[in-house]
């Protein structure tokens, strides 16, 4: 019996010994570990993304619901323009400073199509402040999760207008503009067969594309509306050093800060680049093609039977997302990637039809 606690406690101190790891295990175990990160983190990377892109497709989509709301409350017509939501500016501020500071309507500026939807269609009490007004409707369920630049005023104003968020997604007015059928407004007739003021009519807008005479922006014009975008990521002016601006007057031109051309206009001048800015520098190419799927750039759509979808940048280029059926398209007033693809169908007269 002595004998064997004897060797037992003999024994304990060669079982009490530890071995350390050695460097070149240790730097085995760094490698792997090295290599799994390396592996998750472009998966990580991109489900985060994949969820930003879900995320701004449910902002649009409840966006598009609103404007449906809209159409179906006022016989048809489309938010964001100035024959139709914007027209109450004129009868309010027609005489007033374009840059007036208070102003009590549910739109910031005439082609405003997230303050009307923001009033009426989602409970949110808006204040007669445009600023605080500009402040409320590019924040929230008007932002996308994308975006993270930061916009300034590109008018000398003086005034409150300050630098802020850039408005996040663009109706197009080419879906909501009159053709050229422009007349003076006619109080009677605010929603008239023509246009009822000079800026909601293409005789207001420079180039010869043509939309069809039949059409006005209302919901029973569009043909294809599954085909047809009413929303989209975009970013409406991008100065040519790259700087982001908007136009904070309450008339404001051409779409002012809230719509735009689409994807298929030409570069034009260096102050409005649009979608279209990709071409002319990819850097600036980020601002509206937020999102990046399988190492390209694109936006999330809202179209006018309300349902959304990703589209790829060189996808977004085809004329017919953009323009009403049966509007004739100079090739000289598409950008180079819009005019290839296009190019096979051009009639004699160097046009392109849009076919759906």
């Amino acid at each position: 019996m002595l004998v064997v606690a004897l060797r037992v406690k003999q024994l304990r101190p060669i079982c009490q010994i530890r071995r350390a790891f050695t460097l070149v295990e240790l730097l085995v175990v760094i490698s792997v570990i090295a290599l799994l990160i390396s592996i998750l983190l472009p998966s990580l990377k991109s489900a985060r993304a994949q969820a930003k892109t879900v995320a701004c497709s449910s902002h649009l989509s409840q966006i598009g619901k609103a404007a449906m709301g809209y159409s179906m409350s006022h016989d048809g017509w489309l938010c964001g323009s100035p024959g139709t939501s914007g027209s109450v500016l004129y009868g309010v501020a027609n005489a007033a400073d374009p840059l007036a500071e208070e102003l009590a309507t549910d739109a910031v500026q005439i082609w405003d199509y997230a303050g009307p939807l923001a009033a009426r269609y989602m409970q949110k009490s808006l204040p007669t402040s445009r600023l605080e007004r500009m402040r409320i409707i590019r924040e929230g369920v008007f932002k996308c999760p994308e975006n993270r630049f930061m916009a300034e005023p590109f008018v000398d104003h003086g005034g409150m207008f300050e630098t802020a968020p850039m408005v996040s997604y663009n109706t197009f007015r080419n879906f909501l503009m009159w053709p050229r059928t422009m007349v003076n407004w006619d109080p009677s007739r605010p929603w008239g067969p023509r246009a009822p003021v000079p800026e909601a009519s293409f005789d207001h807008l420079d180039g010869t594309t043509l939309q069809p005479r039949s059409h006005l922006p209302r919901m029973d014009r569009i043909v294809n509306p599954g085909i047809k975008a009413y929303l989209a990521d975009g970013n409406r002016f991008t100065e040519a050093d790259g700087r982001i601006s908007y136009d904070p007057d309450w008339n404001a031109e051409d779409g002012g800060m809230f719509c735009n051309g689409g994807p298929t206009m030409p570069l034009g001048n260096q102050t409005e680049l649009v979608l279209s800015s990709y071409h002319y520098d990819e850097q600036l190419g980020r601002y509206g093609y937020r999102h990046k799927r399988s190492k390209q750039r694109g936006i999330v759509v809202n179209f006018l039977d309300g349902h959304c979808a990703y589209m790829s940048e060189s996808e977004s280029r085809h004329p017919d997302t953009w323009w009403p059926k049966g509007t004739r398209i100079k090739f000289s007033e598409l950008n180079k990637h819009s005019g290839l693809l296009v190019l096979p169908r051009l009639d004699s007269t160097y046009h392109y039809v849009v076919g759906r």
